[in-house]
C-alpha cells in the first residue's frame, strides 16, 4: 500500500497542536470530522474520537490509505501526540504519512478569511510569552509562507517591517491566533482572534502531496522543531511538506 494512490485515497487527518483536537476522515468526497476543545486531555480522548469517526464513516482502520498530522511547531505535547498516533496507524496499515505545519493548517482553517486579505500573520503559542510566528501571502486563495515559523519572545525584524508599512490596513493584513503582549500596536488592530484548527482543511493538501510522491514512511513521521525549541532543540524532525 506504499504506492501513490489517486486523489480519492482514504485519508485520515489529525491536529492536536492547540487546546482543540480536530480529526477528519475522508472517503472519496465524503468527509467525516470532529473538533473538540480538550485542553490537556488530548492523550485521553484522541483514540475514542478516532474510533467514533471510523464507526460513523463505516470504514475499518486497516483500510486507511494515507495519514496526515499537524507536525508543529506548536504545543510541545500536542504535536507529539499527533505524531505518535499517525505513526501507529501508518505502521499498522502500511501507508504513507504527510506531516503539515501547524501555521499552514491554521491559515487554511480560517473559513471566514475575507477575499481581499493579502497577508496573514499567524501566532501559535509556545510557552509563557513565546510564540511561533509566521507570515503568509495569498494569491487567489492559495497561501504560501513568506516568513517561516520562528520562535519569538519579542517582535522579529520582519514583523516590525510589516507593522511599519505606511498603508498598513486591517482590511489587507490579518493577524490570527493568540495576541502576544509585545505585538506592535498597529498589528493589534489587524487581530482577528483565535482560529480553531480544522483537520478537514488538511485533506486536499495531504492528497496532493501524496500524489506527488512526497509523503514519508511511518518512521519519519516526526515533529518539526525550530531553533530555540526546548528541551528537544537538538533533535531534528523532518520538514513539513
Amino acid at each position: 500500500m506504499l504506492g501513490y494512490a489517486g486523489p480519492m485515497t482514504n485519508t485520515l487527518c489529525i491536529d492536536t497542536s492547540t487546546p482543540h483536537c480536530s480529526v477528519a476522515l475522508a472517503i472519496g468526497d465524503d468527509v467525516f470530522a470532529d473538533t473538540q476543545r480538550l485542553e490537556r486531555r488530548h492523550n485521553q480522548e484522541i483514540i475514542p474520537m478516532l474510533d467514533a469517526l471510523y464507526q460513523r464513516a463505516g470504514l475499518a482502520v486497516q483500510d486507511t490509505e494515507l495519514v496526515s498530522f499537524s507536525a508543529g511547531p506548536g504545543g510541545f505535547t500536542g504535536v507529539r501526540i499527533a505524531a505518535s498516533v499517525a505513526q501507529g496507524i501508518a505502521m499498522a496499515c502500511g501507508c504513507r504519512v504527510v506531516p503539515q505545519r501547524c501555521s499552514d493548517i491554521l491559515v487554511r482553517s480560517w473559513a471566514l478569511c475575507p477575499p481581499n486579505i493579502e497577508r496573514i500573520v499567524c501566532a501559535v503559542p509556545s510557552r509563557a510569552q513565546s510564540f511561533y510566528l509566521s507570515a503568509h501571502v495569498g494569491n487567489f486563495g492559495v497561501w504560501s509562507q513568506q516568513h517561516t515559523d520562528q520562535l519569538c519572545d519579542h517582535a522579529p525584524e520582519w514583523l516590525l517591517d510589516i507593522a511599519a508599512v505606511d498603508d498598513l490596513d486591517a482590511n489587507l493584513v490579518a493577524m490570527i491566533g493568540s495576541m502576544p503582549d509585545w505585538l506592535p500596536e498597529d498589528l493589534k488592530t489587524c487581530g482577528r482572534g483565535e482560529v480553531i484548527p480544522d483537520a478537514s482543511a488538511m485533506i486536499s493538501t495531504a492528497r496532493t502531496i501524496h500524489k506527488e510522491g512526497r509523503g514519508v514512511t511511518a518512521e519519519w513521521a516526526l515533529p518539526i522543531y525550530v531553533q530555540g525549541d526546548s528541551p528537544w532543540r537538538k533533535r531534528q524532525g523532518v520538514e513539513a511538506l
